[in-house]
C-alpha cells in the first residue's frame, strides 16, 4: 500500500510504493524501512526536496560523494602491501620487494592500481 509524504513548506510530495524499480539495473526492490524512515523524517522537517536532490546527486556522481572508491582503493592498497611483503608470491610477478620504501595505504595511485590488477590477471 502506497503512502504519500509531503513537505508543505517546499511544496514537495513523494508517494512511496511498496516496491520500486532500480532504473540502473531494472531489478525490483522492496522499499526498506530505512528508506521509509528517512523520507518521513525529511518530510516532517521540511527537507524532503534536499533528500531527493542529495540522492540524485549521489546517483549521478557516485565517485565524488559516497566514499566507496576510497574503500576499494584502500583494500587494493592492502592487497598490494601483502604482495610486496611476500604474503602472496606469483611467478614472474612485478611485485617483488623493492628497495624504495612503501607508500602509505592512502597513497595508492593509478600505477599502483594497475600493478595490483595485473597481478590478479587483468
Amino acid at each position: 500500500m502506497s503512502r504519500t509524504f509531503t513537505d508543505y513548506l517546499n511544496k514537495t510530495a513523494i508517494t512511496l510504493p511498496d516496491t520500486f524499480i532500480d532504473v540502473k539495473t531494472g531489478d525490483s526492490h522492496l522499499v526498506s524501512s530505512k528508506i521509509q524512515d528517512q523520507i518521513e523524517y525529511h518530510a516532517n522537517n521540511n527537507t524532503l526536496i534536499h533528500l531527493v536532490l542529495s540522492a540524485l546527486n549521489n546517483y549521478l556522481h557516485p565517485r565524488s560523494f559516497n566514499g566507496v572508491n576510497e574503500e576499494i582503493l584502500f583494500e587494493l592498497s592492502e592487497i598490494k602491501n601483502m604482495i610486496q611483503t611476500g604474503t602472496f608470491i606469483k611467478n614472474n610477478s612485478p611485485f617483488l620487494p623493492r628497495s624504495n620504501p612503501q607508500k602509505g595505504s592512502a597513497e595508492l595511485d593509478l600505477k599502483d592500481l594497475e600493478e595490483v590488477l595485473d597481478a590478479f590477471g587483468g
